[in-house]
C-alpha cells in the first residue's frame, strides 16, 4: 500500500501548476494529486491542522461547530478541495487570527503522535511526503511522525532481517502564478532501526496529572498486563543479546504465547481516547482549544516495544525442538540479521564442546557429569558462567542423545534462577 502525505495550507491559496516528474508534466492543483497520477496508484492523505478553521470559516459560531466535530470539519474541507483524498484533522498549536482569534493550547507532540498512530493503523509500506506546503511546524511534525513510523515498521521484522519499506520526501519550489511549470524533486528518506530495548513507560503517556490519573485508573488492568509483557520483552531481548538460545525453548522461562496485535489495538484505543480529550472556551472574539499534553516519547516507545515483541514472537513460533544443530543454525541466522555475529562464534564454540563431551553418551545426563573428573566442579558464580557459556551452564543443562541426535533442556528447578538472571543480567 502506498500513501501520499501532504500538509494542507489555506485551501483557497493553491494554484494549478504543471508538475514535472521524470520529464513528464502533470497538471494538478495539488502536488499529491500529481504524485498519484505519476505513480498510477496511492492513497492521498491531507493533514489538515484544525487552525485552518480561521481560513475557511468567517463566522465564529460556525467555526466552533467545526472544532467540536471532526466529521463536520472534514466535510467542509472536502467541499472546498473537491478531490478524492483522506482528510485527517490534526491538532494545532499556537494562535491564529482571522475574523476572530483561535488559540490552541497543547503541544506539537500531540500532532506527532496523531500522525504516527494513524500511519500505524493504516500500515503503509511505501510513503511519499510532500514537504513544500503547509505551515513549517506541521510539516516538521509530519516528518518526525514519519521517522518514528519507519522505525516502528522496521522493528516489527527486525529479527527476520527487516521489513521492506520505501519512503521519499517530495519538494517543489514556490508556485507564484497559475499553470507555472515546477520540477518535482524526490529524495530518499530512511532511518536505521537498531536492536536495542525501547525505554517504554506505557502509563506515562500524558503530562497532565489529572488526565494521567484518570486514564491510569480506567485502564489499570491493561497497564498491569502491558508491564508484564514489557518484562517478557526485556527477558527475551536479553536472551538474544547475551546469547542464551536455550531459554526460548522453555515457556516457563519466557512465555511468548502472546497476542501482540491485541495489545497494540488496546493501546491504540487508549491513545485515541486521550487525543479526543479537549476543552473549548469562548471569550469575546477568541476560541481557546485546550488539550492535555501527550508525551510522545513514551507513547511511541510503547509502540516500538510492542512492535519488537511481535518480531520476537514470530521468531519464537518458528522454533522446533531444542536439537543442538538446529539451535546453532537458527541462532546463527538470527545473529547475522541483528549484526551480532560475535554471538555466533561463542555459540558455535560451546555447542562443539557439548558435542565432543556427548560423543559416547547414551540417554540423558547433566552436562556437568560429562566432564572428566577435573572439570566437575560447580560454578562459584552461576550467573556469570551462565552468560559466559551461551546459557549452557553445566550444572543446570541436561544433555540427551538418541542415535546421533542431541537435544538440550534445563533442570526444572533452575527455571526461577534463569528468569532472574535474564531479568537483570548485570
Amino acid at each position: 500500500m502506498t500513501a501520499i502525505l501532504q500538509v494542507l495550507g489555506d485551501p483557497k491559496g493553491y494554484k494549478s501548476a504543471r508538475f514535472v516528474i521524470d520529464g513528464k508534466e502533470y497538471r494538478q492543483r495539488f502536488l499529491a494529486l500529481a504524485i498519484r497520477e505519476w505513480l498510477k496508484e496511492g492513497e492521498i492523505i491531507f493533514l489538515v491542522p484544525d487552525s485552518l478553521v480561521t481560513r475557511i470559516e468567517r463566522d465564529m459560531e460556525e467555526a466552533l461547530k467545526l472544532l467540536k466535530d471532526r466529521k463536520k470539519f472534514r466535510k467542509r474541507i472536502s467541499e472546498l478541495l473537491e478531490v478524492d483524498a483522506d482528510l485527517l484533522i490534526i491538532p494545532s498549536v499556537g494562535t491564529y487570527t482571522g475574523d476572530y482569534t483561535a488559540r490552541f493550547e497543547g503541544s506539537i507532540e500531540n500532532t506527532i503522535v496523531f500522525v504516527f498512530k494513524e500511519l500505524v493503523k493504516r500500515g503503509f509500506n511505501d510513503i511519499y511526503a510532500d514537504i513544500s506546503t503547509g505551515l513549517n511546524i506541521f510539516t516538521t511534525a509530519m516528518i518526525e511522525a514519519l521517522r518514528k513510523y519507519l522505525t516502528y515498521k522496521k522493528l516489527k521484522r527486525i529479527l527476520q532481517g527487516g521489513d521492506k519499506i520505501t519512503s521519499k520526501l517530495v519538494f517543489v519550489p514556490q508556485i507564484l502564478v497559475e499553470n507555472q511549470a515546477v520540477k518535482v524533486e524526490l529524495h530518499d528518506f530512511d532511518v536505521q532501526a537498531f536492536f536495542s530495548l525501547p525505554d517504554a513507560s506505557a502509563k506515562e503517556i500524558c503530562a497532565d496529572i489529572d488526565t494521567k490519573i484518570g486514564i491510569s485508573r480506567k485502564y489499570d488492568k491493561f497497564f498491569k498486563e502491558i508491564t508484564g509483557y514489557i518484562r517478557t520483552l526485556r527477558m527475551a531481548f536479553n536472551g538474544i543479546k547475551y546469547n542464551t538460545p536455550l531459554v526460548f525453548y522453555h515457556p516457563g522461562i519466557i512465555d511468548l504465547d502472546i497476542d501482540a496485535e491485541k495489545i497494540e489495538r488496546e493501546f491504540m484505543k487508549i491513545i485515541d481516547e486521550l487525543e479526543d480529550l479537549k476543552e473549548i472556551f469562548v471569550s469575546d472574539r477568541t476560541i481557546t482549544v485546550r488539550r492535555p499534553v501527550i508525551v510522545s516519547g513514551n507513547v511511541v516507545n510503547t509502540f516500538f516495544a510492542i512492535s519488537m515483541l511481535s518480531s520476537i514472537i514470530d521468531f519464537w513460533k518458528s522454533l522446533s525442538e531444542p536439537e543442538i544443530d538446529s539451535i546453532l543454525k537458527t541462532f546463527k541466522s538470527l545473529y547475522e540479521n541483528l549484526g551480532l555475529e560475535v554471538n555466533s562464534r561463542f555459540l558455535e564454540r560451546d555447542i562443539e564442546t557439548i558435542k565432543e563431551l556427548a560423543e559416547n553418551l547414551k540417554g540423558e545426563k547433566l552436562l556437568l557429569e560429562l566432564y572428566p573428573s577435573s572439570g566437575k566442579s560447580k560454578s562459584k558464580d552461576k550467573k556469570r558462567n551462565f552468560f559466559a557459556h551461551s546459557g549452557f551452564l553445566r550444572e543446570i543443562t541436561l544433555v540427551k542423545k538418541e542415535c546421533d541426535r542431541i537435544t538440550l533442556r534445563y533442570l526444572p528447578e533452575s527455571i526461577k534462577d534463569i528468569r532472574g538472571w535474564l531479568d537483570d543480567p548485570k
